[in-house]
């Protein structure tokens, strides 16, 4: 709950801030938290300042610092809800591949497994900033007991594991016999990412 007020809190915070400063009309919906009267946004030579003008006609003025708590605490009140259930949905995800990924582990049995062919997913930008690459293998899986076959997976694969992933290149996984297309990593530099419909509960 901590963190789902926490990040509506920012996001109210940045939402806010952005909001005053490219849509400033918005500022009318906090006019009455702020301003008896009309709340009017005004630029002067670049800057951005907000006029209340009362109903006897005088008329204050208001800096954009003035205007920012009062728009951080209303895009946070309206944030709240969303974020919450954005977060709640994204936890009851997880858990239920991460409930699926531990049944299919359970029974699962070791298999080699040689690179066919090796594709990059995520963008590089967000491959630096986690340190690790969301790559999709195919993967010619040799299971105990039974013929080869082909597989393609997604797995995350950090900066330490790349150069061991070529054409040609023996790696280690686990499979659950009754669902071989999913090949999990028994790599330390890899994990699984799954890529199917979320399984329910």
């Amino acid at each position: 709950m901590f963190t789902r007020i926490a990040l509506s809190l920012l996001l109210g915070f940045i939402c806010g801030t952005t909001g005053l400063v490219f849509m400033p009309d918005l500022a009318r919906v906090m006019g009455p938290l702020i301003c008896v009267g009309e709340l009017q946004p005004v630029r002067d030579e670049g800057s951005l300042h907000f006029r209340c003008r009362t109903v006897n006609g005088t008329e204050q003025r208001l800096d954009l610092r003035q205007m920012l708590p009062y728009a951080v605490i209303s895009t946070s009140l309206l944030l709240i809800p969303p974020v919450h259930t954005a977060i709640r949905r994204f936890e009851r995800r997880y858990i239920l591949i991460r409930q699926a990924m531990e049944r299919d582990l359970a029974t699962s049995v070791p298999v080699r497994a040689e690179v066919l062919k090796v594709e990059m997913v995520g963008s590089y930008k967000r491959a630096i900033l986690m340190r690790a690459v969301e790559l999709e293998l195919t993967l010619w899986v040799y299971p105990p007991a039974n013929r080869p076959y082909e597989a393609r997976v997604l797995w995350l694969v950090e900066e330490t594991g790349l150069p061991k992933l070529h054409r040609g290149t023996m790696l280690n996984g686990r499979i659950n016999p009754l669902r071989p297309q999913r090949v999990y990593p028994d790599e330390e530099w890899a994990s699984y990412l799954w890529s199917e419909p979320v399984p329910t509960a």
